[in-house]
């Protein structure tokens, strides 16, 4: 999510682009309950019975499903885990996208990098005057 900032705050590309690439990755990403049942975590029948509560609950699916006893939460942690490595990169995206090149987003990174630690040089003359 910081590359968007950081590429809407270096005028790269335009907030309403930084949602299209932001929604895009939460639409990638597996659900929990699927990531359950391929992991043998859940059975579908567990999942169904979640889902059915969830309308009544404030809890997300995975805490719900905890509370349900049907995962513990190391079981969802690994699955939040797993989700997140489900979920392609926004570098990825921008540049799959066509926002930008991965010429153009490396250079972006590193100008933005450098905005915000300063150059090499004034880095050392800091480390010096300490």
């Amino acid at each position: 999510m910081w590359l968007c900032f950081d590429l809407v705050d270096g005028g790269y590309i335009s907030s309403e682009q930084a949602m299209q690439v932001l929604n895009q990755q939460m639409s990638r990403r597996t659900a929990i309950g699927q990531l359950a049942v391929e992991c043998g975590m859940m059975t579908m029948g567990q999942v169904f019975d979640v889902l059915q509560q969830q309308p009544q609950s404030s809890l997300p699916f995975g805490e719900l499903a905890v509370e349900m006893g049907y995962i513990n939460r190391d079981q969802l942690g690994d699955l939040i885990l797993r989700q997140l490595d489900s979920v392609p990169a926004l570098a990825e995206l921008v540049v799959g996208m066509g926002l930008m090149t991965q010429e153009a987003l490396d250079q972006a990174v590193q100008s933005r990098r450098e905005d915000r630690m300063g150059s090499p040089e004034e880095r050392q003359f800091e480390f010096m005057d300490l």
